[in-house]
């Protein structure tokens, strides 16, 4: 028998031996590779794919796009590969073993369902659109009153981007299935794709991305053989045979991939929400993160044993933003930086000209804010040295007292170029339209002054002996209505936060039509949209004895410069 046809079997029968050889743990770790599986569906018309979605059982969260492309409209989740080689193709490059979902139950039990399923899904992307539409909302309201400068403004404009992206997509989705005709002949298919992201073992620190197919599956199993397109694998790994049971058939389908360090970058599901970001050894965010649950809620930022605790960003499932600072889970409120770039005001009455028996005037020519009061910490950058821009003075309170002052602050306001607005002090021992025909009397309301300022303070027993909120609330609505009717511009209403939070809640009417000016002496910022919030009552102002309450536009130069040209008397 020829030698070169006995080297011959015996290689043969080498190649068939070794896939039968235990491999050790230190070859198996070798094999390993991470990939990542995009699983997502596509909606076809007649075999022509029309878009694709992420989410099959929840459309209100679902990203979907009609751009069959993007890649970006898919569920991602981190896998582990076992490189692998063909037992008589030992050169055989670039095949893996990977865990994948059962796509043929799916596609066979399911598909006959397309067109019930996307006519229910229908009417639900129909809500989903106004709920986007109030979160871009919002979100567009807080890029119009913040600058770059400002934190969490960045990350804003980037949901912002995404928000719009995003309703953009839906819409297109729907004009696809307004079209009742077709939705019979629509199927939809499950998909996932492999991309090899790392090698272990690999010469290079370099993560790698290459994209690859699936060759053969067993989805039975949820076994997959896959290849990477062109074919590369590292020279470094020991690769096994495609006819053993590998270790990964022995392993969860989908894992973990994480460092033990004290802080690791985790991806978590927590009470069904899904948490990206930095944990601690006990897995608990503790960091930067991002949480998003499947009802649309999102918070991006800093955690401490598993509770948002200092700056971040969430949304909750109705679109209300909040920027600001948490602790122990509980939001605070944004803390402002305080700077020149702000536009600031104050409000004054007889208190500012009377201290005791003796009596002042204002010198408003030196009229600058020194101090923003020491009442709560307060975020300076530079020295306090800021312009009044704006002024607001009492004119009258209920309908028998009237500020002596009024006329002449308000005239030597103007000279100076502060801008001017008149506001009375509601009492509840007199009917509303009384005190609106008094205020009206003896307030002026030239061309360019501010709106005027209905001041509203009463305490929760004096509300309860007034009648109580509803009564309140017709009341205030009534002093608001007869002034914007003979002034010809909507009123501002002034109320401090707890009002808002227990009494405005059940006037949305008032809080949708009415600019608000809010009292809140602490260190965040008012929680609801405002025009004006009022800091603090201890401030102190040049050319001005004693304490003076100041107060900050909500927004910068252009926009309150929007805002005397919109709102201010005509």
């Amino acid at each position: 028998m020829p030698i070169a046809f006995l080297l011959l079997l015996l290689a043969l029968a080498v190649l068939l031996v070794l896939p039968h050889i235990p491999r050790s743990e230190k070859c198996l770790s070798k094999s390993m590779a991470v990939l990542e599986r995009a699983d997502y569906y596509v909606v076809s018309l007649y075999g022509q794919p029309l878009f694709r979605l992420d989410n099959l059982e929840n459309w209100t969260t679902s990203h979907m796009t009609t751009d069959l492309r993007d890649s970006t409209v898919a569920r991602i989740t981190r896998v582990k590969g076992t490189w692998a080689r063909r037992t008589l193709q030992p050169l055989c490059r670039g095949r893996l073993f990977v865990a994948g979902a059962d796509t043929s139950v799916w596609n066979s039990q399911k598909a006959a369902q397309a067109a019930l399923m996307l006519r229910e899904q229908r009417e639900v992307l129909r809500q989903r659109l106004e709920t986007m539409e109030k979160r871009i909302e919002e979100l567009q309201y807080f890029m119009k009153v913040h600058k770059v400068t400002d934190e969490g403004f960045n990350v804003v404009a980037e949901w912002l981007q995404r928000a719009t992206d995003e309703l953009r997509n839906v819409r297109l989705v729907m004009a696809v299935l307004n079209d009742s005709t077709r939705l019979d002949k629509m199927t939809i298919r499950f998909v996932h794709d492999y991309t090899l992201l790392n090698i272990n073992n690999d010469t290079t620190s370099v993560e790698r991305r290459i994209p690859c197919h699936i060759l053969k599956a067993n989805t039975l199993r949820g076994k997959y053989l896959v290849q990477t397109r062109n074919h590369w694998m590292p020279d470094s790994i020991c690769p096994v045979y495609e006819n053993e049971e590998t270790e990964l058939y022995r392993q969860e389908q989908t894992h973990l991939l994480n460092q033990n360090n004290d802080t690791t970058n985790a991806s978590l599901a927590i009470d069904e929400a899904l948490y990206n970001g930095e944990t601690n050894r006990q897995w608990v965010p503790n960091g930067h993160g991002i949480m998003r649950s499947p009802s649309g809620k999102v918070y991006d930022g800093m955690w401490k044993d598993g509770r948002r605790h200092g700056f971040g960003i969430s949304m909750d499932g109705d679109g209300r933003l909040r920027v600001g600072e948490w602790q122990e889970d509980v939001y605070q409120g944004e803390r402002l930086t305080y700077t020149v770039e702000h536009v600031y005001g104050i409000d004054i009455s007889r208190h500012q000209h009377e201290k005791g028996k003796k009596k002042y005037s204002i010198d408003w020519s030196r009229l600058r804010i020194s101090s923003l009061g020491t009442l709560s910490k307060k975020r300076i950058s530079g020295s306090v040295d800021y312009p009044v821009s704006f002024c607001f003075v009492k004119a009258t309170e209920g309908t028998t007292v009237y500020n002596q002052y009024y006329s002449a602050d308000c005239q030597q306001a103007r000279r100076q170029g502060i801008h001017v607005g008149s506001y009375h002090f509601f009492s509840l021992k007199s009917s509303a339209r009384d005190q609106a025909t008094t205020f009206l009397r003896y307030a002026r309301f030239p061309k360019g002054d501010l709106p005027p300022v209905l001041d509203v303070e009463p305490t929760n027993a004096q509300i309860n002996a007034f009648g109580g909120t509803e009564k309140l609330l017709n009341a205030i609505r009534t002093w608001l209505q007869i002034v914007e009717r003979n002034v010809g511009v909507r009123p501002i209403l002034y109320v401090n936060q707890g009002f808002v939070t227990k009494h405005l809640a059940e006037a949305s009417d008032i809080k949708r039509d009415y600019q608000v000016w809010i009292a809140r002496y602490g260190e965040y910022k008012p929680d609801v949209r405002l025009a004006i919030w009022q800091l603090s009552p201890d401030g102190n102002v040049t050319g001005i004895r004693g304490s003076v309450d100041i107060n900050i536009f909500n927004g910068y130069r252009d926009q309150f410069e929007l805002f005397l040209e919109e709102h201010c008397i005509k």
